[in-house]
């Protein structure tokens, strides 16, 4: 099983949302990191075929998603970004909504509804009203909802948004254990939705792929950029003007400061340190 994405392109206005993107997605968990702004949800959106490309390919398995039609669609399951509720709609008659308009015959949309609700622990709201869901439970209910028709491509896009870090964690576990035989796409802005989970990672900003790998490789990638100095609290201003600053640590003893920088910063007290994907995302996206 293979999506493969060609030199894609899309402009809005005289705005280049995408400048020629190009990856090959197979099995496995994929992270598309960027900024806000940065071309992931218009990507998406062409993945899914909800919007026209200007230019380039989409092929599924080697054919055109434009002429699969609703073969491709059918074997694809979204998440979008922004929620698309019918509040007055409970939980179970919204995913029985859902399930028939993806083509599924009652009973098995009936099988697949009770199947989700148990598996996002949402069985017992079943009856309750959307409007009536906290974030994080609605959030957990648009995951369910893309995979009714069990896609071999399910593709979410911020599938943690405004939930608070214990929901944050259960979304991201959930992705990982339902990501196994699927084409897995993830995009996102938040770092830890994806370091822990994601097989590949394409850092996209300004409508292209900057620089992609696993976790490890990209991380090792900037390992010999880290440091942590350690310096009073006077100094502090000063070095958040030099250099990124991936963290500020307060101790007895003044302040402790990671930065990502090209070369060792000099006329401090300074010592390497460990370096994780945020000091990636930093170092790519900072000015």
């Amino acid at each position: 099983m293979q999506l493969m994405v060609q030199n894609l392109k899309k402009d809005y206005g005289k705005t280049h949302a995408l400048s020629g993107i190009s990856i090959t997605f197979t099995p496995g968990l994929y992270g598309l990191l960027g900024p806000n702004g940065a071309g992931k949800s218009t990507l998406i959106n062409l993945i899914t075929d909800n919007i026209a490309r200007q230019e380039g390919e989409i092929l599924f398995d080697g054919t055109d998603i434009k002429t699969l039609g609703k073969s491709y669609r059918a074997v694809v399951g979204y998440m979008p970004q922004t929620q698309g509720f019918y509040n007055d709609f409970s939980v179970y008659a919204f995913l029985m909504y859902i399930s028939r308009l993806k083509g599924l015959k009652k009973e098995k949309a009936k099988e697949r509804s009770f199947e989700l609700m148990e598996a996002f622990h949402l069985q017992d709201k079943r009856r309750v009203r959307i409007d009536g869901l906290s974030g994080g439970m609605k959030q957990r209910l648009m995951l369910a909802q893309a995979l009714l028709n069990d896609p071999k491509i399910l593709i979410l896009d911020e599938p943690t948004a405004g939930v608070d870090p214990q929901e944050r964690i259960r979304i991201r576990n959930y992705i990982s254990m339902i990501a196994e035989g699927r084409i897995v796409i993830v995009a996102t802005h938040i770092v830890s939705d994806v370091e822990a989970i994601a097989n590949e990672i394409y850092l996209i900003g300004n409508g292209k792929v900057i620089k992609n790998g696993t976790p490890g490789q990209l991380i090792q990638d900037v390992s010999e950029k880290v440091y942590d100095i350690s310096a009073d609290y006077d100094k502090l201003k000063e070095i958040q003007e030099k250099y990124i600053v991936s963290n500020i640590n307060s101790r007895e003893d003044g302040v402790h400061i990671k930065i990502v920088a090209d070369t060792p910063p000099e006329g401090y007290d300074y010592s390497r340190c460990p370096a994780n994907l945020e000091d990636v995302y930093l170092d790519t996206f900072s000015s």
